[in-house]
């Protein structure tokens, strides 16, 4: 049918031309682009996946610059516990040195002064060591570093506190070491504490006639006697000279009533019944001792010496024999200590010392207060002084300590330098520690690292595939709607003449 209003071949021509231009577009934008997927059009699917993956590609790279500084902030605290280190070798070194006993005081104070300014040094590292404005020894703290895309995806980098006190250095004191060898313990709180009292030292002279053997005795009137036969004398004890004597001369009647008695005679020259002193204390100071007695242990009494030597309680009788210089001495429960030869008529050069022991039940009550974590033992060093040992799980730490004889209350005093050797190698145990788990941390971000950008790779390959445009095939199409677009402009200029040939029918 010939038609002049309507062209149907020219407007197929022209919905073809529009399809060829359309796929011309999308070519030359795909080629100049070089994405399959300019906008959710070309593939709303692929769009949708293509950009999640995106999203994961760009978190994962950030991830790794993440890990990187998570390396830099152990590195910058790990180069910091080297130079801690370094402060603590030679602190060891000093402690060594100090444990010489042919060191002086100056030079253990010297020691000391340098001991403290290299825990100064600690101190000042551990304030002043920071990353980006984090302070990595100054507290104990984690710092969470980002590795993944996605939440929770971190790693924790656990960083100590490290300064001369959480060191257990702060105390530190090289003057005045302790071994912890020499500590034996004595409880934990309601122990009993049996204490050797000091006691007053006097020499033994005498004065008057010689007679063949003598006996010390206390009467029952509070008095010292010596007993020579059946006779007593009286005596005197100058606290001044340090002197004990007695005078033949002032004899008392035979049979008086004088016995070896539970009493003993104190630092002044007084004769004290037990029940009179069974809560009294006092202690030496090794220059001017006093006399302490509290228990009616069967071993406290009179003690003899020479000076090079000590007599014990042997049973013997209580005399004293001029011809052989032997001196036997009677004890509160009526055994007896002995000296041997040397016993002179002037002065004897012995000694004559009254001791006891005292007995009293422990109160840890005010220490495991203010020590309220683990577990707290009094110990005693082989000088007499005491000590709080604090156990606390690994860390065990020793405090000075006094004890109240009366009440038997524990006071906590500083923390004592017990053992530094073995404090300084805890100290570098903990450094090396801490040195070492920076270490492994670093090993595990640079795994991290390498992780991430196997990842990042291939999810960016995944999603090339998805959304990157296929050259060659780009091309092809191109090329195809180049030539339909040509074809189908001279299609279209033909298909425009057709309407012309009615025209041969009105010839």
């Amino acid at each position: 049918m010939s038609v002049i209003n309507t062209n149907i071949t020219s407007m197929i021509g022209q919905q073809n031309l529009s399809k060829s231009q359309n796929s011309l577009q999308t070519s030359m934008e795909r080629l100049s682009s070089g994405l399959r997927i300019n906008s959710a059009k070309d593939d709303a699917a692929g769009q949708a996946i293509a950009n999640r993956m995106t999203a994961q590609i760009t978190g994962l790279a950030q991830a790794q610059r993440n890990a990187n500084d998570g390396i830099s902030v152990a590195q910058t605290a790990e180069g910091a516990l080297n130079q801690v280190n370094d402060n603590l070798q030679r602190i060891r070194e000093l402690s060594t040195q100090a444990a010489n006993g042919t060191n002086s005081q100056d030079d253990l104070q010297s020691i000391q002064d340098e001991v403290a300014q290299r825990l100064e040094e600690i101190d000042r590292i551990s304030g002043e060591t920071n990353f980006n404005g984090v302070k990595v020894l100054a507290a104990d703290q984690d710092i969470k570093i980002q590795v993944g895309a996605n939440d929770g995806e971190d790693i924790e980098v656990a960083l100590q506190e490290i300064n001369a006190n959480t060191l257990g250095l702060k105390n530190l004191d090289l003057k005045n070491q302790v071994s912890s060898d020499s500590l034996s313990e004595v409880g934990s709180d309601g122990s009993t504490l049996t204490e050797a009292v000091a006691a007053t030292t006097v020499e033994l002279s005498y004065s008057g006639a010689e007679p063949g053997a003598a006996t010390f005795v206390v009467g029952d009137d509070g008095e010292l006697y010596a007993q020579i036969g059946t006779d007593l004398y009286d005596t005197t004890l100058d606290t001044d000279a340090g002197t004990v004597s007695y005078n033949s001369t002032t004899a008392t009647a035979s049979g008086a009533s004088a016995t070896a008695s539970d009493s003993f005679v104190d630092g002044d020259g007084n004769v004290i019944e037990l029940a009179d002193i069974a809560n009294n204390y006092s202690s030496s100071d090794g220059a001017n001792p006093t006399f302490s007695v509290y228990t009616q242990d069967a071993g406290a009494g009179v003690v003899v010496s020479d000076g090079t030597s000590t007599w014990t309680i042997d049973g013997t009788n209580n005399t004293i024999d001029y011809d052989t210089g032997e001196v036997v001495l009677g004890s509160k429960d009526g055994s007896a200590v002995a000296v041997g030869t040397g016993y002179t008529e002037a002065t004897s050069g012995n000694v004559l010392t009254v001791a006891g022991t005292a007995e009293v039940t422990t109160d840890l009550s005010s220490v495991n207060s203010e020590l309220d974590e683990g577990t707290n033992t009094l110990m005693k060093g082989e000088d007499g002084t005491y000590f709080v040992k604090n156990e606390n799980g690994d860390e065990t730490t020793y405090h000075n300590a006094t004890v109240d004889m009366e009440t038997g209350v524990v006071t906590l005093g500083e923390q004592a330098v017990v053992d530094p050797l073995k404090s300084i190698d805890s100290a570098l145990n903990q450094v090396d520690s801490l040195r070492s788990d920076l270490g492994a941390i670093q090993n595990r971000f640079e795994s991290a690292i390498t992780n991430l950008a196997t990842n990042e790779t291939n999810l960016s390959a995944a999603r090339s595939r998805i959304e990157d445009a296929d050259y060659a095939t780009e091309v092809a199409n191109m090329t195809r709607a180049q030539i339909l677009q040509q074809a189908g402009t001279s299609v279209l200029a033909q298909a425009n003449q057709i309407p012309q040939n009615v025209l041969s029918l009105l010839g």
